[in-house]
C-alpha cells in the first residue's frame, strides 16, 4: 500500500490502482472497515477507472492516533488524499461511500464543497442515526440499534470489556443473511464463518475504545440540512447523487437512506422541477454491506448509474 501523510502527521494507507489518466473513483469504507472489503469490486471497475481505496485513520493499516475520531477529520483526511493525489479540481472524482463512508463525503461537502466530484454514490446510511426529542425522526428512519445516548453507552462498554462481541454484532447487523435471513438464502456454513472471520479480522486491527468515541461523533450528527444546503437545488452542486437502501439492512430501514434523495431533490421540486439532482434504489438481494453480499449486483448498479 502507498502512504500519504496528513496536515497533522498521521500515516493514512491507500491503494492507488489503474493509470492515472482515468476517471479516478474514490471507495470509502465504513466503521471498523478498512479498504479490504472493496477487494470483491475492484476488479469489475478496474479496467475503466482508477481506483482509489483509503483505510481511514485508525483503521486498517492506517495509524492508530489516540485523536482524530471526528467525521470532519476524516473528511480532511479525504481532501489531503485529493490533494497528495493531485486529482482533478473539477467535477471530475466519482465518490462511493459506505455507512460512515458517506457521512465522510456530506462532511467533505460541507467544508470544501461538492464541485471535485462528478458523482457520489452513498449505501444504506440515513442522514441521522439518532431518533430525534420531537418524535419526527424515529424507529421508521434512524439506526435500527445505536440510536440514543443509552444505545451508545452500551456499545462503548461492550467495546471496552468484550470488543469481539461488539464486532461480531456488528456483522450480524450488516449481512442480510444474519439480519434478515430468508429461506432461499444459499449461503454456506462455511461461507458464514469465513465472513465472519474477516469482518472481525479487520475490526482487531483498530483500538477499540476509539472507535467508540468516534461512533459517538457519527451517530449524533444530522446531515440533513447540510446535504439539502450543499448537494440540493441552488446550492450550485451539480454532483450527480444516487442512494442505494436496502429492506434488508440490520442497520436501517430502507426509509432512513432514501430521504438523502429527497433532501437533494425537495427545493428543485418546490421550483417546479420533475427531476433532481438524487435518484436513489432499493435492493433486496444484501444488506448493510451489499457490496460485499453480491459484488455483481452491486457493480452493476453503479456502473448504471455512471452510464
Amino acid at each position: 500500500m502507498e502512504r500519504l501523510i496528513t496536515n497533522d502527521g498521521i500515516s493514512i494507507a491507500f491503494h492507488d490502482l489503474g493509470p492515472k489518466s482515468r476517471t479516478p473513483m474514490i471507495l470509502l469504507h465504513g466503521w471498523t472497515g478498512s479498504s479490504a472489503v472493496f477487494q470483491r469490486n475492484i476488479p469489475f471497475f478496474l479496467p475503466k477507472y482508477r481506483v482509489i481505496t483509503p483505510d481511514l485513520r485508525g483503521h486498517g493499516h492506517s495509524d492508530k492516533p489516540e485523536s482524530g475520531y471526528h467525521v470532519s477529520r476524516l473528511a480532511m483526511d479525504l481532501k489531503n488524499l485529493i490533494d497528495h493525489l493531485d486529482l482533478p479540481a473539477h467535477g471530475k472524482i466519482i465518490g462511493v461511500g459506505a455507512s460512515l463512508g458517506c457521512s465522510i463525503l456530506w462532511s467533505y461537502s460541507e467544508l470544501f464543497g461538492s464541485s471535485v466530484f462528478s458523482h457520489m454514490v452513498f449505501v444504506d446510511q440515513a442522514p441521522l442515526q439518532n431518533y430525534t426529542v420531537d418524535g419526527l425522526w424515529g424507529p421508521e428512519h434512524a439506526n435500527r440499534g445505536c440510536n440514543s445516548a443509552a444505545s451508545l453507552a452500551h456499545l462503548q462498554a461492550t467495546l471496552a470489556l468484550s470488543p469481539e462481541t461488539a464486532y461480531r454484532g456488528t456483522v450480524k447487523s450488516c449481512l442480510a443473511y444474519r439480519s434478515h435471513p430468508l429461506p432461499t438464502d444459499s449461503v454456506s456454513a462455511e461461507e458464514r464463518a469465513k465472513d465472519e472471520s474477516f469482518f472481525v479480522g479487520i475490526a482487531t486491527q483498530g483500538d477499540p475504545v476509539w472507535f467508540g468515541k468516534l461512533m459517538a461523533d457519527h451517530t449524533a450528527l444530522d446531515w440533513r440540512d447540510s446535504i439539502r444546503h450543499n448537494l440540493g437545488h441552488g446550492s450550485g452542486s451539480s454532483t450527480k447523487v444516487l442512494v442505494v437502501a436496502s429492506d434488508r439492512s440490520g442497520c436501517y430501514p430502507a426509509a432512513g437512506p432514501l430521504a438523502v434523495v429527497d433532501l437533494v431533490n425537495s427545493r428543485g421540486k418546490e421550483h417546479g422541477l420533475p427531476e433532481g439532482m438524487a435518484k436513489g434504489v432499493t435492493i433486496t438481494w444484501g444488506g448493510h454491506w451489499c457490496y460485499w453480499e453480491d459484488p455483481q449486483e452491486f457493480d452493476t448498479i453503479i456502473r448504471d448509474f455512471l452510464a
